[in-house]
């Protein structure tokens, strides 16, 4: 039991209030809705134990207007009188204010007063740094997406005494790091989207941990909520802000660190690490990943390949590009990389969650097969997934193909048409597989119309 003591100024003859809460909103907190009825409960229960007080009452307000209110009539036992309140508020953009009051002889007496509470929805985020996705090059553009409806909870710190001691409400943040209510500059992008377009406010929780293998984000079966692991901290932070059983969406952006690690193994642990999402995240209804990208300590394409047909290989999974975005320094992003990131992940959520028209033009190109076009194999066609997208070839994109190691061919020239690219090479090889890089930096891209860069891949080239 949580016990609170409300001395207020009081009324003359009044003692001092003293009542048990067994649960009540504080400051600040988002109450996930129901998705049928877009609403929330907020539970308030307790007991008083001041003598003699005749009724507890509760008012709520939305934006400063009468919303609801209802009174408990007190019976004692052993020296308190237990009450409990089930008021419900609707999802959108108000705030909702609770005043708990008790009635002695006729006087009434606030003892308890919670202000900024809101309904909507819960989403997570985790991964490495360009998940932390802080401002790394001081520009100070990283808040521009911040909005009063976009909250977090607890701190991102690495300390378990940190994050054992922060138990409020913050207005989330994309500025910082490793701090209270900081979220990462493309995530706090998204979610403004999402609350401008839906009008619903957003809590993001953010767990993400800069340079970190994927073996570090494992779950610790023992005790999941093991502050001294990522995983434990961002459970602990989800289940102390009350939204792990409603969470919607987890974020991911890792795989730099095990840019060398055998892809199999890769593989079975992000298979587990998901499965223990979905068993700790009961709500969790898909994860967004996005592809990484060339530079930040990758080094090949193995992980790479694996996160690219992740939406093949798992259910629920949809993955993003992060190519064709130039404001890139080798590793992390500047803003206007995050501000892009954000956009992308911003209209991904939208058509999963909020049922939001697919726009075609929005969708990375994706590999679907590679054939050499004749028996001189010196030409090979790639043909994606989308039949009738429209590519674009930035110049000089032949540089970001290769044939694999060891091959002394290289690719010539490549040219587009609806759903194809043709390479041509410099002559007849024995390659048994081809690969679109990328890049890091700014560059020449595989895009589409919209500016949305081509997933890069490896994959068998066909006879």
């Amino acid at each position: 039991m949580i016990r609170f003591l409300f001395a207020l100024l009081l009324m003359s003859g009044f003692l001092p209030a003293q009542v048990d809460l067994t649960e009540a909103p504080v400051s600040g907190r988002l109450y996930a809705r129901d998705l049928v009825t877009n609403q929330a409960v907020v539970p308030i229960s307790g007991a008083v134990t001041t003598p003699n007080v005749s009724r507890i009452h509760l008012v709520v307000t939305r934006d400063g207007s009468p919303w609801w209110n209802g009174s408990v009539n007190l019976s004692y036992s052993g020296g308190s009188a237990p009450f409990s309140f089930a008021p419900t508020i609707d999802a959108g953009l108000h705030d909702y204010d609770f005043e708990l009051l008790l009635e002695i002889g006729g006087q009434v007496q606030q003892i308890g007063f919670v202000d900024r509470v809101v309904c909507g929805d819960a989403i997570l985020i985790n991964g490495q740094s360009n998940a932390v996705a802080a401002d790394y090059h001081g520009e100070g553009l990283a808040n521009q997406s911040q909005s009063r409806w976009i909250r977090s909870f607890g701190t991102s710190a690495l300390g378990a005494i940190q994050v054992a001691a922060d138990l409020d409400w913050h207005l989330a943040e994309g500025q910082g790091m490793y701090s209270s209510g900081t979220v990462g500059t493309w995530a706090l992008r998204a979610a403004r989207l999402l609350v401008d377009t839906y009008q619903v406010p957003i809590a993001l929780i953010n767990g993400a941990v800069g340079g970190t293998y994927l073996m570090q984000h494992m779950r610790d079966d023992t005790n999941p909520e093991n502050l001294g692991t990522i995983y434990g901290r961002l459970l602990f932070r989800a289940r102390q802000s009350g939204i792990d059983q409603n969470v919607r969406a987890m974020l991911w952006h890792q795989g730099e660190s095990d840019g060398g690690t055998d892809p199999t193994i890769y593989h079975a642990n992000w298979s587990k690490l998901r499965d223990d999402w979905y068993q700790d995240f009961p709500s969790l209804e898909q994860v967004f990943m996005f592809q990484i990208r060339d530079g930040c300590g990758v080094n090949g394409m193995g992980i790479r390949e694996l996160q690219r047909r992740s939406s093949d290989l798992f259910t629920n999974v949809t993955v993003l590009s992060s190519t064709a975005i130039n404001a890139h320094d080798g590793c992390h992003f500047f803003y206007q990389g995050y501000r892009k990131m954000g956009n992308l992940m911003g209209a991904a959520i939208a058509v999963i969650l909020y049922g939001a028209s697919f726009p075609p033009a929005l969708a990375p190109a994706n590999i679907k097969e590679a054939r050499f076009t004749s028996s001189a194999r010196d030409e090979i066609e790639l043909v994606f997934r989308n039949s009738k997208q429209v590519l674009i070839l930035d110049q000089n994109i032949e540089a970001h193909f290769n044939l694999g190691a060891g091959v002394l061919e290289t690719v010539t020239s490549a040219t587009a048409s609806a759903g194809k690219i043709t390479l041509q090479l410099s002559g007849s090889t024995a390659s048994s597989e081809v690969a679109y890089d990328g890049h890091v930096a700014s560059g020449p891209w595989i895009r589409n119309r919209k500016g949305v860069g081509a997933f890069t891949f490896m994959v068998p080239i066909l006879p």
